[in-house]
Order: C-alpha cells, then structure tokens, then sequence
C-alpha cells in the first residue's frame, strides 16, 4: 500500500501518462500547423517558456478544477500536472518551426532542386546516403499537395528515414540526458542557480491560495490580458484600437553618417520578457541591455566612422558562447573528479541515489551514446576527426546555453546559423573540413540553426521541477524519452499530413526555405569556394571568447564589478534572441531596479506575484489566439513578427 501512495504521489500515473500521451500528440499537430500554415506564424516554440506548453498547462489546470469540484479524490494532483507538462515540453523540443520545420525541410530539398545551373548533383548527391532522405517518388505530392500522406507510395517512401531520425534523436537527447546527470548536483545543490524559468509553471500546479487567490497576480495578469486581447481583436477588426508591443523600428532616426552604420534598431514593451526579467539578477539584465547598446556604438565607430567592412559580430558570438561551455565545463571540475571515484573505485564520493540515473550508468550511457552517435555519422560517410569537431562544438555550445538558462533564464535565447559547420568552416576552412564532413554535418543544421528549444536546458527544468515537487527522478528519465520518441514520431506525421495536403510549395513557413538555406546558400557555396581559415573570422572567435573569460575574471575577482558575461554572451551577435527585446530587457531591468532602490526588498517581494501574473497573463492570451488560428484556419495576430 505504501509503494502505491510513493507511485501515485510521484506524479508518475498511468492516467498522467495517458493524458500526456494526448497531448504531446496533439502539441505536435498544433506546433506544426501554427509553424507551416497560418500566415503570420506562430513561432509557439521560440522562446524559453513556450507558449504552448505553459498554455497546456492552463488548460488542464482549469479541466482539473472542474473535476476536483465534481470528485476531489481523484482531481490530478500537482506532480501529475507537472509530468503532463514536462512531456509537452519535450515534444516541444523537437516538433514545430524551430526543429522539426528543418529536419524535414532539408530532408525533401537536395534532390528535388537540384538543376544543371547548380550542380549540386555532381557537387554533393554522392555523399548523401539514400537511408538519409525520402525516395524521389515519394516527393512529388508533398510539394504540389492534394493527396495525403497514407498512400502507399508516400508511406514506404518516408519510413526509412523516419525512423533513421527518430533513432537520431532518441540517442542524441538520452546522450543529453547522461551529462545532465553528471552536472546536475554541481549546479542545482551546489552552485544554487535561479532556474528563473521553471518558476511560473512551478507555482500554477501547486496552486496554492498564496498564488491564485492573490489580488496582485490577477492584476498583472488582467494587464497582460487586456492588451493581448485588444491586439487581438485590432488584428481581426482594425476599427478596434490596440496598444503597440512588438517592434517599433527607430532605425530612421539614424540616416546621417556614421549613424546609419547602426544597423537596424527596435524599442518594444512585451508584457512576458517584461515579467520573466523581473526575475533576473540586476546585474546580468543590465549587462543584457548595455552591451546591445555597446554593440551598437562599435558598429558606428568601426564602420561608420573608420569605414571597416565586415565585423564578424555572428563569430565573436560563437566565441563567446563556446568560452560559457568551457567555463561551465572547468566550474564542474571538481564535481566530475568525484564523479569519476564513484564510477571507478570503492570510496564513494557521495550519494548518487538521487540523481536521475546512477552515475555509472550516466557516464556508461555518455560513452556508448558518443559512440553511437560517431557510428551513425561515420557510417554516413563523415571521417573521425569531422565526428570529433561537431560534437566537441556542440557540447560546448549545448552546456552554454543550458549554463545560460540555469543562472539567467532569458526570455530568448536565440544562436541564429552559429552551427557546428559554420564554425569548422571559419576556423579551418572548408577546404580542411572536406565535402564529404561538411555534407553530413549539413544534414545535422537542424539541430543549432536557432538552438531557441535546445533540449538539454528543458531536460535540466525538468529534473529541476521534480526536486521541487517530489517527482521520481529516475522514473520521469523514462518518461522523458517516450515523450520524446513518440513527440518525434508525431511530430513527422503532423508535418506530412499537413504538406501532402496543403504541398510545400504553397504553405506560408520556411520548410521550402531551410532547403534553399542549406544547400544553395551554405554548402554550394562551401564547396564552389573551397578556401582555407578564414582569419578574420577566427580571430572575431578569439576575441568574443576572450572578452567572456575577462568578464568571467572580473566577476570573480571584484565584487564591485558590475558587468557580467553572460549578458555580454546574449547580445554579442547585436542580433537574434535576447538583441531584438533588448527594450523589453531595459523595462524589466529598469523596474526592478526601481522597486529595490526606492522601495526596499520587501516591496520586491510583494510585487513577485504581479510579474507572474504579467507573464501567465500574456502567455494564455497569445496562445488562445494561436488555438483559434489553428483550429479555424484564420490568420490571427502573433506576440511578434518572425
């Protein structure tokens, strides 16, 4: 009887499961169809805290109200809610525009645009294994539309490579899953980051009468609503007046030179970048914003004034995030260390038994699962030294941004085409890295062209939510990978069923677009152009990784210091993620500083309920408008434009 009270207070039940089940389903339609079809998109999955999830969340929360009036007992408890939404977030992780839009974009593209005029049949067809990619014949219906998926023909010519790639993704994200065991006590027990992110859905499934029976949080979250709702309706209705929150450009304020050389330039107020800031440490928000203006004024002194060409902003944001991983990597050294003694010798450094796996077990899952993952690629036709700078770069850059969401919690964290391939082809040069390698790793762009809904970080949430809620770790890691493989399935079939009936060529996203991205712009060109290290370029590395360790330095050194690096790592590029709210981040920052400084910390305290009310507020609202697109076939207004 015991054990069946420790099961059921788990939150890991067969009815939890069942429900979960649905709902990733159903996410991975809805990701799909707001990704591909409804003009504008609807980007649900490309910020931290995605929109459809903590909306799910909502929903069931209210289902679940009504039921624990109708029958107490059996009303899902708050660990239940909490596995349901963490299965949602990992079929998030991989469904919609931010992943699944370019797996199979790229998939369909190299063989059906291939022309003489590119040559890309005599360019890179040979190094493409047939086990990669669709059979022609499969391909004809999916880009005119008016069939559907289940013929026959579409089916066989789809299955291999749908299982290739779920197979892909199931190894690569358990491999995750390993690591993140491995580093987890350092930066959860040890270090105590913030975890900003997990906090809303946090408080909405405990639901406790401190959080919904506050007057201050359903203040904020009217706010929010209301102007959400009169976007909304403006949008359908232009007679309705509505508040502007998305960007409003000031670029024309700068036509004169050395000003013009600023680059584009935005203010905007969104109501949830406004609420999560609030939550970040003053001094990471405040370097968020400084070093985006910072940018901006070495783009007018460099260019504008001293007329240099190119800058290798994007280079220098590579650099400074492959430092974060490797910060982050040595700040766990020592952890690792006893890591290794619990792993290879009879003195236990400490109690591994609640951690999501064993430690053997993770460190055995990590090497089988490198090993797997180089056998696939190898396999594929990429050699040795090709599989080792991928993974190496992508680890790095994965424990970067997880090290990032862990202290920081930015409302975005956006790594625009800073990819493996990109980075070996500056460094070494395309010539060194070969066609064959750069081929391949073409194949894998998918996973880091925005790195918005990189697993790893929500993989770390996850866990963290289940300390918090006193989950069962070790189950919710099996939990996790269905969610996964059954996400990536349906996933693929959300995405066929709707471009067989629709045709690629005629939706409204970037599944035809990634293609042409891939290929024409990136590989053809690598290959047409087979140069060597582009020394510019490294050197732009060197000086975003160097800028980040001197950062890092000066934090630890002085306690004065006021700039911290992780800020100057989100805005190093001047461009994508936290760049383009940069103002939301001002707002945020500048409030906060506000409260604290006039205020006290006790009025901080009491405004905490407001801001996840500001937060929850514009995330039910923008997802409700997001459901009726979907669910009537209409363009409705979105939070921000793609």
């Amino acid at each position: 009887m015991q054990e069946s009270r420790t099961s059921f207070t788990s939150g890991i039940t067969l009815r939890a499961l069942l429900i979960g089940t649905l709902l990733v389903i159903g996410n991975a339609y809805w990701l799909a169809y707001a990704a591909e079809m409804i003009q504008p998109q609807f980007l649900l999955n490309f910020v931290s805290l995605f929109f459809n999830a903590l909306f799910t969340l909502f929903a069931v929360i209210g289902f679940n109200f009504v039921w624990k009036r109708l029958s107490p007992r059996n009303a899902l408890t708050p660990q239940e809610l909490l596995v349901i939404y963490i299965m949602v977030v990992m079929v998030s992780t991989i469904g919609g525009h931010s992943m699944m839009t370019f797996l199979i974009g790229t998939l369909a593209h190299p063989f059906r645009f291939a022309t003489p005029e590119n040559e890309w049949a005599d360019l890179f067809w040979r190094y493409i294994p047939t086990w990669f990619v669709p059979e022609n014949k499969a391909l004809d219906a999916y880009f005119e539309g008016d069939s559907t998926f289940y013929l026959a023909k579409h089916l066989r010519g789809w299955a291999v490579p749908i299982l290739v790639w779920t197979g892909f993704v199931a190894l690569l994200w358990f491999t995750l899953i390993c690591l993140i065991t491995l580093i987890r006590v350092q930066w959860t027990e040890r270090e105590k980051l913030a975890y900003p992110i997990i906090q809303l859905p946090l408080q909405m499934a405990h639901g406790r009468k401190s959080f919904y029976k506050n007057g201050t949080m359903w203040i904020g979250f009217s706010v929010a609503a209301f102007i959400e709702l009169l976007a909304g309706l403006s949008y359908l209705f232009p007679q309705v007046p509505s508040i502007q929150l998305n960007y409003y450009s000031i670029t024309h304020l700068f036509t004169d030179k050395p000003w013009n050389a600023v680059g584009w330039i935005s203010l905007s107020a969104y109501p949830f970048i406004i609420g999560l800031t609030f939550f970040v440490p003053l001094d990471i928000s405040m370097s968020a914003w400084f070093f985006y203006l910072f940018g901006k004024a070495e783009r007018v002194v460099r260019m504008g004034m001293l007329g240099e060409g190119e800058l290798y902003f994007a280079e220098r944001a590579g650099g400074a995030w492959l430092a974060v991983g490797l910060l982050a990597l040595w700040g766990t050294r020592h952890h690792l260390r006893d890591v290794v003694k619990n792993c290879f010798t009879n003195k236990q450094a400490f109690d591994d038994s609640n951690e999501p796996m064993p430690y053997r077990v993770a460190v055995l899952g990590l090497v089988f699962g490198g090993i797997g993952l180089t056998l696939f690629s190898v396999q594929a036709g990429m050699t040795l030294g090709g599989v080792l700078g991928f993974i190496i770069i992508f680890i790095l850059m994965a424990l970067g941004v997880t090290r990032v969401r862990a202290e920081f919690g930015p409302p975005s964290h956006e790594i625009l085409a800073l990819d493996p391939a990109r980075l070996m082809a500056v460094t070494f040069g395309p010539r060194f890295v070969g066609t064959s390698n750069l081929t391949i790793i073409s194949f894998y762009y998918w996973l880091n062209r925005l790195n918005v809904s990189h697993p790893m970080p929500n993989q770390l949430e996850g866990f963290k939510l289940a300390e918090r809620s006193g989950i069962n770790s070790r189950k919710l890691v099996w939990v996790m990978m269905f969610s996964i493989i059954i996400g990536t399935l349906a996933s693929f079939w959300a995405f066929l069923y709707l471009l067989y009936d629709t045709g690629a060529l005629a939706v409204h996203g970037y599944v035809v677009g990634i293609g042409n991205e891939v290929f024409g712009r990136r590989l053809q060109r690598w290959i047409n152009n087979p140069t060597g290290p582009n020394w510019d370029g490294t050197q732009s590395m060197g000086i975003g990784a160097v800028m980040t360790w001197i950062l890092y330095f000066l934090r630890h050194k002085f306690i004065w210091w006021p700039f911290h690096p992780i800020g100057y790592v989100m805005t190093a590029a001047t461009w994508g993620g936290l760049a383009d709210f940069w103002f939301s981040v001002f707002l945020g920052w500048l409030v906060k500083f506000i409260i604290l400084t006039v205020f006290g910390l006790r009025a901080h305290q009491r405004a905490i309920p407001f801001f996840l009310g500001l937060v929850m507020g514009d995330y039910v609202f923008v997802g409700m408008w997001a459901l009726l697109g979907t669910l009537f076939n209409i363009p409705t207004y979105v939070l921000w434009s793609p």
